[in-house]
């Protein structure tokens, strides 16, 4: 034993063998003990003269029942030597003495928890500690030692990587100084995404954290965290399974061990999502085309010529804004507002109008009391708001708990979907003071109030069943009275009031189709990849074709008499959206307000239109800013996907449903409608006249 102590007074180097414990035999190269360990935990002995190492396998160490092999190796017949110079990133004194080395193996189960070791051995000197080293490429520390009652065992010191079995299985015992004793480094945590970047729209992948030692030995242990700093690409869940949302993005995912007492140690890993939907903020696309309308008056004391007005369409639109979603939309959603503008330029006036758009793209579930499951990758029109340069406001918002706003569900497939349902909100109001709010039921019946400058109020209440109810007392003293369509064939009365007195009323045959039998239906499909229209005139960087999305919507206003069918046809890129939309709002006109005839309402008689209005609108994307959307692989269309479009807003991205809002407001103003009927002051004269 005196040659241990001037060993440890440094008679001999770091790294150099003590002599054998044993007295006058030199004990065998190495000895080796096996045995079966469980789950349940065990441990191995195995002696080599008067030393005896101990390794103790935890409950819940192994995976399975395996072999856990423990050989100890005399220091003069030790594989490694135990280095005192300076290493890739931590040192083992130069006054280090070996003690022992041995190795472990475990065969039939995966190593889940570290091991723990103990030394039969003497007591360390004053002023010396135990260490137990691992090797890597070199020795180094993986756990502190506690000598007692003749054994120096392992603390299982967290702060440590302990015995992991990796990085080599050689293990040593050893004595150094206190005073060279180092601390324990921190970990390193390193992230990565095994299944590569970008993650598909609604793909997942699954996050993994590794946890080393400065020089590579790993934790078995750690109790890991995940966050995302980027919500607006998807979610982490604890276990690290990052799920994509419906829009492009970069972001971090940074895992955490918040083992105690480790000092929560951390790093951090990209991921990126690419998607058939750009939607990150700042992405910015700009349209051009037309937009004109004509009109023609028919059956009529003089049937005119058509009369047409076109203007040319610029329109940016720029997503502002990405977050969660407020109630009533969709719970697990993420919002996109964006801010639209548009400028239509006529021979004689221009137009600007400018709008906040907003947008949902489902994550999973379904708004609050909504006949409707909103599937993930579903995307919803939270409405607009559009003020134009005449000082007219408008704001549309459709209604998701009575089955409306979707406008498109992703990646696209073919088929048919949906349909939504008519529910919406409607308000405008004029740079006269002039409002108009109407609110739109899920099968397209409606109720409607104006009000004037002068707080006068003039109601419209449309029915389910095809009738209505127009009352204008308050203003001209008119209210008119519309039947269902009733009979065979079918027939409608148009009565008309001027307070209690009958002023007249009319029986015609019904221009409501008879297969009508609700105000709104609407019809939707996806006809796959199809070559773009020459009409749209797409720019070469988009390719020759996307899928062709119609959207077909087929009112009757049992009030003012219009037959109205809409027509929305997109074509879609997988990297950027809508590259072409046209819109064709058709209307035949059946009841005359406007007084140009003589008479308070002037109806058809004979089932014919008295005017036809026609608006038609093309756009085509010019220049797409986004952050870099791939082709996600289309989906096959099951019975559980839930698919549709608003009848108050297009299938596609931003800048389609601003337009579509704009469209529609240049319907109502051709149509006239309300305004410019009941709140005129001539609005009298000889009561009801059809043709």
């Amino acid at each position: 034993m005196s040659c241990l102590a001037l060993a440890l007074a440094g008679c001999q180097g770091g790294g150099s063998n003590p002599p054998s414990f044993n007295t006058g035999v030199a004990p065998p190269p190495s000895a080796t003990t096996s045995a079966a360990v469980s789950p349940s935990g065990g441990s191995v002995s195995t002696t080599l003269g008067t030393q005896t190492v101990v390794i103790t396998v935890p409950p819940g160490a192994l995976s399975g029942t395996g072999t856990v092999a423990v050989t100890v190796f005399s220091n003069a017949a030790a594989p490694k030597t135990l280095h005192s110079a300076g290493r890739k990133v931590r040192t083992i004194g130069t006054d280090s003495v070996l003690i022992v080395e041995f190795s472990v193996t475990v065969t039939g189960a995966t190593l889940l928890k570290p091991l723990q070791a103990s030394l039969t051995t003497p007591p360390a000197p004053s002023g010396s500690i135990f260490r137990l080293a691992g090797f890597a490429t070199s020795f180094d520390d993986v756990d502190t030692v506690t000598f007692a009652a003749g054994k120096a065992t392992t603390d299982q010191n967290t702060l440590y990587s302990r015995m992991s079995l990796a990085s080599g299985t050689d293990y040593a015992f050893y004595i150094e100084p206190s005073s060279e004793a180092s601390v324990a480094a921190k970990p390193v945590i390193t992230v990565s995404n095994p299944s590569g970047n970008p993650v598909a729209m609604f793909g997942t992948a699954q996050i993994v954290g590794v946890e080393t030692q400065p020089n590579g030995f790993p934790y078995l242990d750690p109790t890991f965290t995940y966050v995302l700093d980027n919500t607006t690409i998807g979610t982490v869940n604890a276990a690290g399974l990052f799920t994509a949302g419906p829009l492009d993005g970069v972001g971090n995912v940074t895992v955490t061990d918040t083992t105690a007492g480790r000092g929560n140690p951390n790093g951090a890993g990209a991921v990126t999502v690419s998607s058939q939907r750009p939607g990150a903020v700042g992405d910015k696309f700009t349209f051009a085309g037309t937009l004109s309308s004509t009109t023609q008056q028919t059956n009529t004391n003089i049937t005119t010529q058509p009369q047409t007005d076109t203007a040319t369409v610029a329109l940016s639109s720029t997503v502002t804004s990405v977050g969660p979603v407020p109630t009533p939309a969709p719970v697990t959603a993420l919002q996109v507002l964006t801010n639209s503008v548009e400028t239509d330029t006529y021979p004689l006036q221009t137009i600007k109008t400018t709008a906040l758009n907003g947008f949902g793209y489902v994550i999973g579930g379904a708004a609050p009391g909504s006949p409707k499951t909103f599937n993930p990758g579903t995307v919803v029109t939270l409405g607009s708001d559009a003020k134009d340069s005449n000082g007219v406001e408008y704001v549309t918002q459709p209604d998701p708990t009575k089955g409306n706003g979707i406008i498109d569900v992703l990646p696209e497939a073919a088929g048919a979907f949906g349909p939504n349902t008519a529910a919406l909100t409607y308000k405008e109001t004029d740079q006269a003071n002039f409002t108009r709010s109407r609110t739109v039921a899920a099968d397209g019946s409606y109720v409607e109030q104006g009000t004037d400058a002068l707080g006068d109020v003039q109601t419209i209440n449309t029915h389910s069943d095809l009738s209505a109810f127009y009352d204008a007392n308050q203003y001209s003293g008119y209210n008119f009275t519309i039947t269902k369509p009733t009979g065979t064939p079918q027939k409608i009365t148009v009565s008309i009031k001027q307070g209690n007195t009958n002023r007249g009323s009319l029986t015609i045959p019904s221009w409501i189709p008879a297969t009508m039998t609700q105000p709104s239906t609407e019809t939707d499909v996806d006809n796959g990849s199809t070559t773009y229209p020459a009409a749209c005139s797409v720019p070469a960087k988009y390719g020759t074709s996307g899928n062709q999305i119609v959207q077909t919507i087929n009112r009757a206003d049992p009030a003012l008499g219009n037959l109205e069918t809409l027509t929305t046809t997109t074509y879609l890129s997988g990297t950027v959206g809508p590259v072409c939309i046209q819109m064709v709002d058709s209307i035949k006109t059946f009841y005359d307000y406007t007084l140009q005839n003589g008479f308070v309402l002037f109806v058809s008689g004979n089932g014919q239109p008295i005017q036809l209005t026609t608006v038609s609108e093309t756009l085509t994307l010019q220049t797409a800013t986004t952050s870099g959307g791939t082709v996600t692989n289309a989906l096959t269309r099951g019975t559980s996907a839930v698919r549709a479009t608003a009848s108050a807003s297009p299938r596609a991205f931003a800048p389609v449903a601003f337009a579509r809002a704009r469209f529609e407001h240049a319907v109502r103003e051709k149509l006239g409608g309300m305004r410019t009927a009941t709140f005129n002051h001539n609005f009298m004269s000889q009561g009801v006249q059809a043709l």
